[in-house]
């Protein structure tokens, strides 16, 4: 049976104390065969559930959820046909976001929302005041702060709550990690909220998330894109 080596993710520790610990207390799983291959090729695997092991999935599931989303948005239909959606696959996010800030500025959007990984507190050993609360298979977190915009909050929790899809509530006391600072700031700016779908050990190359988080999150945008109208008002 696959198993998952944890790490702490690194975004959260300083590089000391990152580097230096893994995880002291390993747990792993009796039953497993006699001789076994640690590390080699890091691809895809299923573990137990609906629960994926894979490297990058930070940010590969955010491309796959927007490829997704437009998809659902063409074959299913729905969405006003005054209104557009883009879907982006934006690069360097981890070193100024500047793939974000340069197509948010040729496209100047109304709203803007950014799909990214969260890091998920949820295994042994982790601790909420480091990074605050997020689990697995609770559906995406939901974020509050400076670089959201407090309408495109709303309208996705309203969506979220009228469909009955899971999310989780998240708060940033300063400017958002990801995209969406850019998002928000580039040009004249844009409404802008931020989905982030739990992940487990991120920046390791064995990422773990759950694909009912995907989908909630892929039915949660297709949501809200329904719902926008081309009157929407996203003046706070």
């Amino acid at each position: 049976r696959p198993q998952a080596a944890g790490h702490h993710p690194l975004a959260v520790f300083d590089k000391p104390q990152g580097y230096r610990n893994a995880l002291p207390d390993l747990r792993l799983h009796r039953g497993g065969h006699r001789h076994a291959l640690v590390g080699g090729h890091a691809s895809f695997t299923m573990l137990l559930g609906d629960r994926a092991m894979a490297r990058a999935f930070d940010n590969k599931a955010g491309l796959f959820i927007g490829t997704e989303i437009v998809r659902r948005l063409k074959e299913d239909g729905g969405l006003h046909p005054e209104v557009g959606v883009h879907v982006l696959g934006t690069v360097q996010e981890e070193i100024g976001s500047r793939g974000a800030q340069t197509a948010a500025f040729n496209l100047a959007p109304h709203v803007a929302l950014a799909v990214d990984m969260g890091v998920a507190m949820d295994y042994p050993l982790a601790r909420a005041e480091d990074q605050g609360k997020l689990d697995l298979g609770k559906g995406p977190g939901l974020s509050q702060g400076p670089s959201t915009n407090p309408v495109v909050f709303d309208l996705l929790k309203g969506a979220a709550d009228r469909r009955g899809l899971p999310y989780q509530l998240q708060a940033y006391g300063d400017k958002s990690p990801t995209d969406a600072r850019l998002l928000q700031t580039s040009r004249g700016g844009a409404a802008t909220g931020l989905l982030s779908v739990p992940l487990r050990y991120m920046h390791t190359p064995s990422e773990v998330l759950c694909l009912a988080d995907i989908e909630a999150t892929i039915e949660l945008v297709c949501a809200f894109c329904r719902d926008v109208r081309p009157d929407t008002d996203f003046t706070p």
